[in-house]
């Protein structure tokens, strides 16, 4: 087992920064909050639903700068 802390990362449960471990398996991936003990386990590549992309992006025009 392998266990990292992800630097910058906040806990989804109670917002604690730089307390989140990631835990490594041969099978399995998760993550752990060593302040309040909240987990998430990794989806599998079976479970993993891609997010739906907007229709309709915006588009950001800039204008020309003005020189002096």
């Amino acid at each position: 087992m392998k266990r990292r802390f992800i630097a910058g990362a906040k806990c989804p449960k109670c917002q604690a920064q730089d307390r989140v471990v990631m835990i490594t398996t041969a099978d399995d991936e998760w993550i752990e909050c060593v302040e309040c003990d909240y987990t998430e386990q990794r989806p599998s590549e079976e479970s993993y639903v891609e997010p739906e992309a907007p229709d309709d992006i915006g588009v950001i025009q800039f204008k020309p700068r003005q020189h002096k």
